[in-house]
Order: C-alpha cells, then sequence, then structure tokens
C-alpha cells in the first residue's frame, strides 16, 4: 500500500527578519555597552519522515551582531535613556526588542528606562540554577547567559561583523573570560582581574532576548530543557 504523501501533516518553517539590542548598563567602573543583534530565520528544503507520515521544512538560523559600543565613562544615567532613545528611534530598529541588564545599576536605573518609555525586558543576572520570569522581569543564571552564547558561537548561528569598531574587543573580552568549576561543582564565568565584560553580556542578554522570545512563564524553566534547543 502506498501512502498519500500530499495528505501528510506538514511543519513548515517561518521566515524570520528580527532586530534585539542588549544594554549591559555601567557607569563609574566600566562603561555601559550596546549590542544590536539581527535575528534571521530562512526556510529551506522538505525533507519527509515515513514513519511519522510527517514533511518537515529545514531552515537555517543566524544571529548576527550589526552593532556595537561602549558608551563613554561615567556618563549620566538620564544621559544614557536619551541616547537609547535616539537608537531605537532609527530603522530598522524602532520596532526591536530591548533587553536591559540591571543587575548593577539597581532597580531605581531600569524605573528610568520604563518611564522613558522604552519598556524594556529587564534582566537580572544571578548566581542561581534557574531561570524565572515574572512579567517582563528575568532573573537569568550567568552560567545560561554565557553557555548559551558560546553555544551559538561554536556552532556558527552566532555571527559578529568584522567591520565593526568594537569586534576586536569583544573578541579580547571574550578571551578574557574565565570559567571556572567549584569543588562543589559549580560553574562560574567571569573576567580576568582587570579586564571588561561589558560587551559580552551586552551581546549575551541580546541573544537571550532573541532565543526566548515566546517563552514567558512564573514559574522556574528548567535550564538543560531551554538549552537543548540551541
Amino acid at each position: 500500500m502506498v501512502l498519500d504523501r500530499v495528505n501528510w501533516r506538514q511543519i513548515p518553517a517561518r521566515a524570520v527578519d528580527r532586530w534585539y539590542v542588549g544594554l549591559d548598563v555601567g557607569q563609574s567602573i566600566d562603561p555601559s555597552a550596546v549590542a544590536v543583534i539581527n535575528h534571521v530565520v530562512t526556510p529551506g528544503e522538505w525533507a519527509c519522515d515515513d514513519a511519522k507520515e510527517l514533511w518537515r521544512q529545514a531552515k537555517t538560523e543566524r544571529f548576527y551582531v550589526r552593532h556595537l559600543e561602549r558608551l563613554p565613562l561615567q556618563m549620566p544615567y538620564p544621559q544614557q535613556v536619551q541616547h537609547m532613545l535616539n537608537l531605537l528611534s532609527r530603522d530598522p530598529l524602532t520596532k526591536a526588542k530591548f533587553a536591559l541588564d540591571y543587575t548593577g545599576c539597581g532597580r531605581p536605573v531600569a524605573d528610568l528606562f520604563y518611564a522613558s518609555g522604552l519598556r524594556p525586558m529587564n534582566i537580572l543576572i544571578t548566581a542561581g540554577n534557574e531561570v524565572t520570569s515574572s512579567g517582563n522581569d528575568w532573573h537569568v543564571p550567568k552560567q545560561f547567559l554565557i553557555s548559551a552564547m558560546e553555544a551559538r558561537l561554536h556552532c556558527g548561528e552566532l555571527r559578529i561583523a568584522a567591520a565593526l569598531a568594537d569586534a576586536p574587543a569583544l573578541r579580547d573580552e571574550l578571551k578574557d573570560f574565565a570559567r571556572k568549576v567549584s569543588d562543589a561543582g559549580r560553574v562560574t564565568y567571569s573576567a580576568r582581574s582587570g579586564a571588561h565584560d561589558d560587551l559580552v553580556l551586552a551581546v549575551a542578554i541580546a541573544l537571550f532576548a532573541a532565543a526566548n522570545r515566546h517563552t514567558v512563564s512564573a514559574e522556574p524553566l528548567n535550564i538543560d530543557a531551554l538549552a537543548f534547543r540551541l
């Protein structure tokens, strides 16, 4: 008996072309850093799975780092807010998702961005093991942010434009980023003494916003399950 493949279930790949902006807020010691990522998904060829009577369309997924910048050291927070308002008012970023790391600056500074009308995705970087969210606020382990970025880099999905002025600085930060495993087996990530990690974190939070766009939950999220999608 020959199966009618026309009536098989089909899973199409959806084309995606979206923009994400990450801001790692600093001021006195580390400068604030901005990263812009263009998330592109391109549908590919169709393939059939005879066992499941299923047609599935392949896809190519890329995360392009299109813009990097460090804001001047000790720039006042209101000026940083205005800088981001100006950046996000330009095409193609007028509809971009804005992710803000407020770990160092605290909630009052995050509230300044919110009051300006930017409505950022607020990310607090933690040392825990669970990704949690409540509304527009996220608690994300540093381990998850960095390991997810490394995975995308190694498989070629995350790409950094060589022409960017701060691309060499980002590469230096990645080289200086140390992975340590404690006696208890806990993994931590941090810049080596005297080095910066602001560009790395800006890219990592923009990537997190892009990769977890449809993940909304007030309950703890399973890190292993999320990483499986990388």
